[in-house]
Parts: structure tokens; sequence; C-alpha cells
């Protein structure tokens, strides 16, 4: 009986002495009627709801291609930048790790990243039976060509950092034969002429070096290189450039076929409608040099 009274003084201090739960916290990350490009959100499909949470991961040096959304959805980017891009108005959106992107509806759009992979949630707010996103309606044989020379043209960032670090010239005439020797070997089977196919690849190549000369040039400047994870010259991104000529291949070949009448404007224009840095602006011009050359 004497040992209750302790019990009890034991448990009354033990009582007083607890911590009290934390405050609960929360954020909004986004609420929003309208897209990041300020385009308004329609009504939801009719029929079932049906919700979807996706993470996606997307690896470094990628271009996804154009695609579309019929249903309302929203992105949280965990890690990684990635930008969007439209292909219709010309907009687009940079955003990094912790943002969140009110995504387009119908609106022809892609994501592509840079050195470093992106990893994101995305949730669809639809209904049964409607698709996530769909692939986008074909394009002009000119505006797929100039998409795929964009993606190559993306990669000469990730190039820039490798020679940055290794210290390798820019200059690189043995792989740059290789790459033009390589294309003129495979242009027949694309149904390209070989001389045509050379000297299209030795622009792409011309163009890819102005990128990575600005780069430097900027870079010397400050005194460093930007603290992005680098990705692999010789097991990435070079298998990826020998995968980019085979489509470009497939790609000036359907061009020749349906080359647009007046074709130096047409490039022009085409070039001018792409939203860009002045930069890129003129690698792209240089990398086109010859496209509209007399066959």
């Amino acid at each position: 009986m004497t040992r209750t009274p302790i019990t009890l003084t034991l448990l009354a201090l033990l009582t007083g002495c607890s911590t009290p739960p934390a405050p609960l916290e929360s954020q909004v990350l986004l609420r929003t009627n309208t897209a990041w490009d300020g385009s308004p959100y329609p009504r939801y499909p009719d029929g079932p709801a049906e919700l979807t949470l996706v993470k996606i991961h997307i690896p470094p040096e990628t271009t996804l291609d154009w695609h579309s959304h019929p249903l309302p959805n929203a992105g949280y980017l965990l890690a990684g930048e990635l930008l969007v891009e439209t292909r219709d108005s010309n907009k687009q959106v940079s955003i990094k790790a912790g943002d969140a992107l009110a995504e387009i509806v119908d609106g022809v759009h892609r994501g592509r990243t840079d050195a470093q992979a992106a990893e994101l949630i995305v949730f669809y707010a639809g209904s049964q039976g409607v698709p996530l996103s769909q692939p986008a309606p074909a394009t002009t044989p000119l505006t797929a060509l100039l998409d795929s020379i964009d993606q190559r043209l993306h990669i000469a960032h990730a190039v820039a950092l490798n020679k940055w670090d290794s210290g390798q010239p820019v200059e690189a005439p043995e792989r740059e034969q290789q790459v033009i020797a390589n294309a003129q070997s495979q242009a027949l089977r694309f149904g390209v002429d070989g001389q045509r196919a050379a000297l299209f690849f030795a622009d792409q190549i011309e163009a890819n070096k102005l990128l990575q000369y600005s780069a430097l040039s900027r870079w010397h400047a400050v005194g460093s290189a930007p603290q992005t994870p680098r990705v692999d010259l010789g097991s990435q991104l070079r298998p990826q450039l020998d995968r980019l000529q085979r489509t470009l291949l497939s790609q000036l070949a359907e061009f020749d076929r349906n080359r647009p009448a007046h074709c130096p404007a047409t490039l022009a224009q085409a070039i001018a409608q792409r939203a860009r840095d002045p930069q890129q602006s003129v690698a792209l011009i240089r990398a086109t040099t010859h496209l509209c050359s007399p066959q």
C-alpha cells in the first residue's frame, strides 16, 4: 500500500514534463485556374472521375517528344531542372527542384533536361478512359528536321563541360572526320546523297562548336564552369549523338522530298519563330547553312 502514492507522484511528474505535439504545418504549392503559359483551364472531362499520380524520371540531356494533355494536371519537380516549351506559341518556362507547374491542356509542348536528370511527380485530374497524354500531330518535314537539329545543338553545353574539365580543345579533327564519314556511309540507305550528308553534318559540327566556344568563353570570364552534374562524353553523349545522326538522315531525306517552294525564306521564318537566346539562333542558322542549297 505504501507504493501507490509514489507511483502516482512519478506519473504526475512524467505527464507534466511531456513535450506537446508539434503544430501542423502545411504549404500550398499551387493554386491556379490557368496553365503556366496563361491559357485558362477548360472544364474537367465528362464521365466518372479518375485521379492519377505519376512519378517520372527524365535522364540527362533528354528531349521529350511533342505531346499534349486532354485533361488538367500539375507537376512538382523533386530534383534537377526542366525546360518546358510550346511548339506553336513559342513560349517556354524553366523550373528547378521545389517548383510546381500547372501544365497546359490540349496545347502541344515538350520538356527537356540539361546535364542533370529530372524527377517529378505529376497529378492528373481526369476521368476513366481519357488518356493522360497523347502524341502531337505530325509536323512538316522542315519542323521535324529543325527539332532534331535543336536536340543536337542542345548537347553542346554538356560537351563543353567535358572539354572544360579535361582541358581538351573544342577542335577534334579526327572525331569530326569520323562523324562525317559515318554519315556519308549511311546516307544511301536513308535515300540521301553522300556528299549532301557530308556537308549537312559538317554544318552540324561547326554549329555545335560555336556553342561550345561561347560557353567556354563565358566560364573563362568568371573563372569557373557551372557545378552541374557531368554527363560522360564517351559512354553517354556520343551514343546519343550517333542515334540522332540516324534520325537526322531520315528527316533530311524527307525534307528533300518535300522541299518548300521558297526554301530560304521558309527556313528563315521557321528559325525566327523559335523562342531562343541569340546564340542559339546563330547556331541554328549555322547548322542549316546549306539546307536549301541546290541539289
